[in-house]
């Protein structure tokens, strides 16, 4: 296929616009000028100013043409540098500039041009031919949000905010309002952005031509001493920013558009929540603990005091008397530092992290079915699924990027099933909404099973080619009574039925699921029920299907490759076997490894109570605040000889320590992360280290050193080279390396030769050979079962856009302005019934303890039905949930928590 520019012939691509196509050809972004068109927004063509000359033949008769979205074709001839059109564009720019501010039609002293000035530069307008006439420029600025600020004199009308706002976030929350000169932005129902439900993600603020829309950094305009890509240290989407630094600080943050996990895009946390990294509270020195109060001391004292502690309690109690924690929210080279240290240096495989109260039980269910637990596919395969089935999960909130292309799916018209207690943004836009009991996941998708095979849905082919045991799983289903079924998980029947039709007709149905499968008494159970469902529809092993985590935090899966527990070393080998003991210890260059598998987390606290755990060394975790019943973490810790913490800030749990060690945050040190697609990324130093701060690594290397093992890449923490060990150590890494990550990263397994992996279990391929179907009943929770005659009511928690977790970052961050408080959220009549109106405080109350907590009115819960948070230590809403988890990992059951509530 082949057409002419300047009439020179070139080939073009099927699909291609006109702008695309010249682009292209002469390698020149600016070819063309532009004014409305973004090349991650459908093409507009308002503006005009990408106009074009278009032949049939050679000097034929000519039409001008908007190049942006014209589709080029066979033969065609543009022109795109005449006389004629350069006239035209000039005459449409400086019409525009007629409502515009004069002095800032160039750049201001010591600021980047905006792309409109750019634009204005090339097409070369000295001045304003055309009077000023009637116009906008006495309108206010709109400075009342903490991070984006609009001045809408400078606005030109491109539309590229409004429709940033639908087609990037799927917001809808600007909007054009007026006809004709009175044409203007407005937000929400003509309010500022504050008054308005904007999700602050500031994705019209980056595409804004002008400073109409800008923010408080003003990004856009800054003249950067240098600008470092990096990878987001919040969700496990894994989102690709571009930091700005002048002189040593971090300045503003966009999205880079080549990023193929965000393309562009991303939340207020990543964008504008980064405040946090110089923030007063951070720890910059090392401390001990001497008669009850924090002394700083030197790191070389500090280091004694750790080795000299460690040592003596190993000679004492045994290396099993020391436990380790480690830290999703550190690098994967970190990781693996961490759990060899625990495991080489100290002798125990005593060491576990925060996957096991979120994402464990999917690591063991995807792993009992499919032999890999990870993702199956890749978040891009959203463009070529039917159906999407959204399970425990609410990705607006908890994983934005994602989030918005799921929704931007949903409003596309995809068939869509989201089984939740709670009525999310998501919900509200599904095709089926399935709203469940909290704890009843077990039950509804055994419903869901049985209803697919009484229709005849399976795919039988892939069941005979590739799967075991699906008969006794069969027969199992087909004995359940749905009537009783219904009434435990308090959804239809014929709801639920439909639901399964959907998702079983579907030429491919990708699955999404969250902590809500799996921080569950039956979380394993769930997840296993779920592969069940992918493989008995043929849902495995292509394009646009699959099962897929949402991974909870930056890391979460990467820790967990790098051996972050105490059953699996680094790359999920089990430590109980002689054969990878024989492994680690040849490639650790030690005589023998821990023969036994460790303690998990709740394991370690049980342990310590009782006397078998006397230290435990900690990297960025709080425990106290994080994990739940804090009350008997808090009785674990006060047992302990000995506690190390590495930490950004001082938390619940370093204020129990005995030495803190201030560590350097994510911007200050180089690494990777893996993201929840099962792709490892770049992390890189954007700055120095804050204060005598040290990267983790750096910090485990020292400690490992004076306990008597010096790491063999190095005293100097290098993650280049400790990638290098990771590839040697991890079979499904071998082709990694550091030069081979990019700038978009690789997803495992990495080849030698670098080649990476965007999906799993092709053809029916599965790791562990052949996919392994399972069977359940529903059981109630022991929650429920011992207290819910006591506490009638189930509290459920999660977690706003706002915040991370516990908020140790968000929280030193404006995002505090946006959101500083946890609520309770009641149904009305339940609220009503006890006499308690909306916005009331009233004191919230399990068997383990109580929190005062104000209350909001939401239709959004079923009644009997509570839904918390967990972000503001003033709640401390882990003091009243239970120590009840998963039968086969322990991962805390958060999500069902029997409480009863009255008003204070």
């Amino acid at each position: 296929m082949k057409a002419f520019i300047n009439n020179i012939e070139h080939e073009f691509l099927q699909g291609e616009t006109m702008l695309e196509f010249v682009r292209r050809i002469e390698e020149n972004k600016n070819a063309i000028p532009t004014m409305c068109q973004d090349d991650r927004l459908e093409n507009f063509g308002s503006c005009r100013v990408c106009s074009v000359e278009v032949a049939r033949e050679k000097d034929g008769l000519t039409k001008t043409m908007a190049s942006c979205h014209t589709p080029i074709s066979e033969g065609l001839y543009i022109y795109h540098n005449t006389e004629k059109i350069k006239r035209l564009r000039k005459n449409i720019v400086e019409l525009v500039l007629t409502d515009y501010p004069s002095d800032k039609i160039f750049p201001s002293e010591g600021k980047k041009a905006t792309p409109f000035q750019e634009t204005i530069a090339q097409i070369g307008i000295p001045n304003i031919r055309y009077p000023q006439g009637k116009n906008h420029l006495d309108i206010q600025p709109d400075r009342a949000h903490p991070y984006i600020k609009s001045d809408l004199s400078q606005c030109i009308n491109c539309f590229r905010c409004v429709r940033a706002c639908e087609e990037i976030q799927g917001e809808m929350i600007l909007g054009m309002s007026g006809r004709g000169f009175a044409t203007n932005i407005i937000k929400g129902f003509d309010t500022t952005f504050n008054e308005s439900a904007c999700v602050s993600c500031g994705a019209c603020v980056q595409t804004c031509p002008t400073e109409a829309l800008t923010d408080k950094y003003e990004t856009k305009t800054l003249i950067p001493d240098k600008t470092v890509r990096t990878t987001c240290t919040y969700c496990g989407v894994g989102c690709q920013l571009e930091v700005a630094v002048i002189d040593g600080k971090i300045r503003g943050i966009q999205a880079p558009e080549t990023a193929e996990v965000n393309q562009g895009h991303t939340c207020l946390k990543g964008r504008f929540a980064f405040q946090f990294y110089n923030h007063p509270d951070r720890l910059r020195e090392p401390m001990i603990k001497k008669n009850g109060k924090f002394e700083v001391v030197t790191w070389d004292e500090a280091y004694t005091f750790i080795a000299s502690k460690l040592t003596d309690i190993k000679n004492k109690y045994g290396a099993d008397a020391i436990g380790g924690i480690s830290s999703s929210r550190a690098t994967n080279e970190e990781n693996y530092l961490m759990q060899k240290m625990i495991r080489v240096a100290v002798g125990t495989n005593n060491i576990d992290g925060c996957a096991r109260v979120c994402h464990a039980p999917t690591a063991f269910g995807m792993q009992k079915s499919f032999g890999t637990g990870a993702a199956t596919n890749s978040i891009e395969d959203l463009k070529q699924t039917d159906a999407i089935f959204l399970f425990g999960a609410n990705p607006v909130k908890g994983h934005p990027v994602t989030g918005a292309k799921i929704k931007q799916a949903f409003m596309k018209g995809v068939t869509s099933i989201v089984v939740d207690p709670i009525r999310t943004t998501l919900a509200d836009l599904a095709t089926y909404f399935l709203q469940i009991r909290p704890g009843t996941n077990v039950a509804v998708l055994n419903m869901m099973s049985y209803y697919i095979i009484k229709e005849g849905l399976v795919n039988q082919h892939f069941i005979d080619s590739y799967t075991e045991k699906y008969t006794e799983f069969k027969n199992h289903v087909e004995s359940l009574n749905m009537d009783e079924l219904e009434t435990l998980t308090g959804v239809s029947k014929n709801l639920v039925r439909d639901a399964a039709i959907a998702y079983a007709s579907a030429e491919r149905a990708m699955e999404f699921h969250g902590l809500g499968v799996t921080e569950h008494f039956q979380g394993s159970k769930t997840v296993m029920l779920l592969s069940n469902l992918a493989m008995m529809t043929g849902n495995v092993g292509r394009n646009g299907v699959g099962l897929n985590p949402l991974r909870g935090q930056n890391n979460v899966q990467g820790s967990a490759d790098m051996g972050v527990q105490p059953h699996q070393g680094a790359g999920y080998m089990d430590v109980s076997k002689p054969d990878v003991q024989k492994y680690f210890a040849q490639k650790y260059g030690i005589e023998k490894m821990p023969e036994s598998a460790g303690l998990k987390i709740p394991e370690m606290l049980d342990a310590a109570i009782n006397g078998k755990i006397k230290a435990l060394y900690i990297m960025g975790e709080d425990t106290i605040m994080t994990d739940p019943n804090s009350y008997h973490s808090i009785k674990a810790f006060e047992k302990l000889e000995l506690i190390v913490v590495q930490e950004l800030f001082m938390t619940a749990t370093s204020e129990m320590a005995d030495v803190v060690l201030p560590a350097s945050s994510y911007f200050e040190k180089n690494g990777t992360f893996t993201n929840g697609e099962r792709r490892v990324q770049r992390v890189n130093k954007v700055i120095e280290p804050i204060g005598n701060t040290k990267p983790d690594g750096q910090i485990i290397i020292d400690v490992m050193s004076r306990l008597g093992y010096n790491q063999p890449t190095g005293l100097i923490y290098d993650a280049a080279k400790v990638i290098e060990e990771i590839a040697d150590v991890i079979p499904f890494m071998k082709g990694l390396t550091w030069e081979r990550l990019g700038e978009n990263g690789l997803q495992w397994p990495i080849k030698e030769d670098g080649t990476d992996t965007k999906m799993l279990h092709i053809g029916g391929n599965f790791k562990k050979g052949i996919g392994t179907f399972h069977h359940f009943d529903f059981e109630e929770s022991p929650e429920i079962v011992s207290h819910g005659k006591f506490y009638p009511f189930i509290l459920t928690t999660g977690r706003e856009l706002e915040h991370y977790n516990s908020g140790t970052m968000t929280r030193r961050t404006d995002n505090q302005i946006i959101l500083g408080k946890d609520i309770l959220e009641v149904h009305p009549k339940d609220a009503l019934a006890k006499g308690i109106k909306d916005g009331d405080i009233v004191n919230l109350f399990s068997d383990r303890g109580s929190v005062n907590i104000p209350i909001k009115y939401a239709k959004t819960v079923k009644r009997g039905v509570l839904r918390t948070t967990f972000h503001q230590p003033e709640v401390f809403i882990n003091l009243i949930t239970g120590s009840v988890g998963d039968k086969e990992t322990m991962t805390p059951e958060y999500k069902v928590v029997a409480v009863d509530f009255e008003k204070v």
